[in-house]
């Protein structure tokens, strides 16, 4: 267990994490991408929503839970609700996973059959120790709809980067397996053609989310 001093140090550093996506977040929901200084949503819009910009992901490379390769093309077809995490986090990932499965069932119950393309997906920012078959028994756990991928850090870096995904892994020995990473609970919704189009910030509700996903839905098909 930890010591105390790393404890809190662990959670000042998860503060600051969500307080840095947050502040990207309200950013790119002032200025848009790409756009500086150009104002791109109305009061009228939903909150965390990116319209009319949203910024493009370019190619990158990881490995999912059936050990396959996880790249921009995995994410077209449908729409996807990332999530950063890592598998031994021992207090955010659970809350948060527990909240997507509740939150998933929610929205597939309510959404329209053309609008059920949602998959939940864990980004584990943690390849040191999450490797593929680690990251199927943790899948598993939550729902089976899920996925799951990771890689090594240069890997992993190739998509958090496009989106702004702050982390730090605690310094430790090579091959430990005794250590923390501080990482945001930001959700990214990213759409079928690769767009980062919205973030939600915690806390996060479960009831909220799903919600929150089918008004993103329904207000971009009215504006396609």
């Amino acid at each position: 267990m930890p010591s105390p001093p790393t404890t809190m140090k662990k959670y000042w550093k998860l503060i600051s994490l969500n307080l840095a996506a947050m502040a990207i977040g309200l950013y790119l929901a002032v200025n848009g991408f790409n756009l500086p200084g150009n104002s791109s949503i109305d009061p009228d819009q939903i909150e965390g929503l990116f319209w009319p910009e949203q910024k493009q992901l370019v190619a990158f490379g990881l490995t999912d839970h059936h050990n396959e390769h996880f790249t921009l093309e995995s994410l077209s077809s449908q729409w996807n609700l990332l999530f950063f995490g890592y598998t031994y986090c021992p207090d955010i990932c659970p809350i948060t996973m527990s909240m997507l499965r509740e939150a998933n069932a929610i929205y597939q119950q309510n959404a329209s059959p053309d609008q059920q393309d949602l998959r939940m997906t864990f980004i584990s920012v943690d390849g040191e120790r999450d490797h593929p078959q680690h990251l199927a028994n943790y899948i598993q756990f939550y729902d089976e709809t899920f996925i799951a991928a990771s890689g090594d850090k240069q890997a992993v870096d190739s998509l958090t980067n496009q989106l702004g995904v702050p982390y730090e892994v605690e310094e430790h020995e090579p091959g430990s397996e005794n250590y923390l990473v501080a990482h945001t609970a930001t959700l990214f919704l990213i759409s079928p053609d690769g767009r980062l189009m919205a973030m939600l910030h915690p806390p996060h509700d479960a009831k909220e989310i799903a919600q929150r996903l089918q008004q993103i839905r329904n207000f971009v098909e009215q504006r396609s």
